[in-house]
């Protein structure tokens, strides 16, 4: 049995993601009449609010390491309103319950929850903060979960509060906890080792390299809560919450190397030598404040993310009498470069994530069109299912990377659609359909989008879907410096939408781990600056899309990895192969130089996905990767 092999039963024995403990229906479920009962739970907060003497209260939808995807016990925000997605925040007042969601929710947000019940506000324009600005009123008391929320929100939250005269302080325990009687259990997924011939690097490297750089900044310890920066630096996954192979925990780590592990005991494997911990002291994960207060002493300086670690852990530090510096953690950056073994892991997860794309694709291209005449369209439930079978088949395959977007016509519209049996759209003849979807492999994480039709298409959707296509080959072309910053490339994505008044609300893209979590920082394409260099190794997407309310969304995404030129330039590799529909494409938009890229890609396709298809599955592809002037006679 080869080394692999015996990595991969290790992980079948003791993952208990494997056998589907938490899956997103079971979220749907425990929300899915959280719209009818929420002003009787909003009632209930208020009345919760009374006894602790206050006049609002956050409910953000973080758990305690402010990650992206939260375990059914940690979706307080889902319960208490019905909004499912994966950013925002509430605040409760005595007269006032506010939904703040940034742009990929806007849509959603109001189909899942009752403007009779709340308002909504933007979560980047229109803050919490600049409510409580000018809403807040003087004498008013607001309390929040102090591990639930990071610093750098809490200290915007204040000096809104500050304008206002609203005290805000912390509650001891959280409030939606206090009424939420049938509140799941806490996660207690089994922990596993991740063997170094698949991570690359021994964690005792690791933990020293890290330790380096706290040296070089003067500081003397490490908090670290990110569940999946602990994942890697130890070398170890788990599955505490769906989609993302890593356990609940918190780390503390010196400046000598020596490392505190916050986690809860039933999780870890009777043989503890399987996980390699040389250096670190194994403590449960509710001695974690408690023992910032032992640990630290006076005057010593303590590195904490302001943006990814609980303000509690910053008063704790306080508490102790200890200096802390608030900056990203250097185990973001470390992690985010991939070291050889991962970036061929991750190349390889993406190659054979791609037969399962293409599979999926040719059985829509094949089949949607007859079952829709005949009066039995696919549903995108159908094509959720079909594609996970799909990789299901693939050897190494795990579980999903995050909730497949299958959405058609309207519901695309909606950037992180989830269908629901309510919501289940059918694939029609005049359709537009968008599928984002992603898996997690032993070898690394993938992440995907295609927009298809199955007819002819209105020049409005075209013209969308052309100018989408342009600004994925500009950006997938793009040569920039060694020092450029995700913020400064965005645009390129979005210049052939803005010519014509067109835009879409979020990021062109986003780091994705190995074998970790598929959105990954620190590194970011977007609007916003972010002081993050992109660097040769990072691991990200491209994505630009459009959005018609009502009507349809398009977004074409491919995974691609920073290379370097040798000369202090950078560019983009692609590694995801999945041929691109060509029968949106309105030729006259595209340059020479742009039909060119799209016909050397699908050459690329072609030539590299043969040997994982069989010969009808090769037919097909041939066929979808022709150049573009035999595909569209517009050319």
């Amino acid at each position: 049995m080869s080394s692999e092999k015996k990595a991969f039963d290790f992980w079948i024995k003791y993952s208990n993601t494997a056998n589907g403990e938490f899956k997103p229906e079971g979220v749907r479920k425990m929300v899915e009449q959280a719209s009818m009962w929420s002003v009787d739970r909003l009632e209930a907060l208020r009345m919760e609010m009374v006894v602790h003497g206050l006049d609002g209260y956050i409910v953000p939808r973080f758990d305690a390491h402010q990650g992206e995807y939260v375990a059914p016990h940690d979706e307080r925000l889902a319960w208490l309103s019905g909004f499912q997605g994966s950013a925002g925040v509430a605040l409760i007042t005595k007269d006032d319950a506010v939904l703040f969601v940034d742009g990929r929710y806007t849509v959603q947000v109001r189909n899942q929850t009752s403007p009779d019940h709340f308002s909504y506000s933007h979560l980047v324009e229109a803050p919490l903060e600049q409510w409580l600005a000018r809403n807040g009123q003087s004498g008013w008391t607001v309390g929040f979960d102090a591990m639930l929320l990071p610093t750098s929100w809490v200290q915007r939250f204040e000096a809104g509060c500050d304008q206002a005269g609203v005290t805000l302080s912390a509650v001891e325990g959280n409030l939606v906890d206090r009424i939420w009687a049938s509140q799941p259990p806490k996660p207690m997924a089994d922990i596993y080792s991740f063997p170094e011939q698949f991570a690359g690097r021994a964690s005792s490297d690791k933990k020293n390299e890290i330790a380096a750089s706290l040296k070089d900044k003067g500081c003397n310890w490490l908090v670290e809560t990110q569940p999946d920066a602990i994942a890697w630096l130890l070398n170890v996954r788990g599955g505490d919450v769906a989609y993302s192979p890593m356990p609940h925990s918190f780390f503390l780590l010196n400046e000598s190397g020596e490392g505190h592990w916050f986690v809860d005991g039933q999780k870890l494997p009777e043989d503890l030598s399987e996980l390699r911990l040389n250096g670190v002291v194994l403590k449960e994960a509710d001695q974690f404040l408690s023992s910032i207060e032992e640990l630290v002493g006076s005057d010593e300086r303590v590195l904490i993310d302001p943006d990814y670690a609980p303000y509690a852990a910053f008063a704790a530090v306080e508490r102790a009498g200890g200096q802390v510096t608030l900056e990203r953690g250097p185990v973001a950056f470390a992690k985010a470069i991939k070291n050889p073994t991962e970036r061929a892991g991750i190349a390889e997860a993406a190659k054979i994530d791609s037969a399962a794309w293409i599979r999926t694709l040719r059985w829509l291209d094949e089949e949607a069109v007859s079952r829709a005449k005949a009066g039995n369209p696919i549903s995108e439930m159908e094509v959720s299912e079909r594609i996970l079978a799909e990789r299901q088949a693939i050897e190494g395959f795990i579980e999903p990377s995050f909730t497949t977007i299958a959405a058609v016509d309207a519901n695309g519209a909606m950037c992180h659609y989830s269908v629901t049996e309510e919501s289940n759209g059918e694939l029609l003849e005049t359709s537009v359909f968008l599928l984002d979807s992603g898996g997690q492999y032993f070898l690394g994480t993938t992440d995907a989008t295609r927009t298809v039709c199955f007819s002819d298409v209105s020049d409005e959707v075209k013209k969308a879907y052309t100018l989408v296509l342009k600004g994925h080959i500009q950006f997938a072309k793009l040569k920039f410096p060694v020092g450029t910053k995700g913020h400064h490339i965005d645009a390129i994505a979005r210049q052939p939408l803005w010519q014509y008044g067109m835009d879409y609300d979020h990021g062109t893209g986003h780091g994705v781990g190995h074998f970790l979590s598929v959105h990954e920082g620190p590194q970011k394409i977007e609007k916003p600056s972010r002081p993050v260099e992109l660097e040769a190794g990072m691991i990200v997407t491209n994505e630009p899309g459009y959005y018609q309310a009502g009507k349809f969304g398009i977004r074409i995404e491919n995974l691609i990895e920073i290379v370097s030129d040798g000369n202090d330039f950078l560019g983009f590799k692609d590694l995801t192969l999945v041929p691109i529909q060509t029968r949106m494409i309105d030729p006259s938009l595209l340059s020479k130089n742009e039909i060119a890229w799209l016909d050397d890609y699908h050459e690329q396709v072609a030539c590299e996905m043969e040997s994982c298809l069989n010969e009808d599955e090769i037919l097909w592809l041939q066929k979808q990767t022709r150049p573009l002037k035999e595909q569209n006679s517009n050319c």
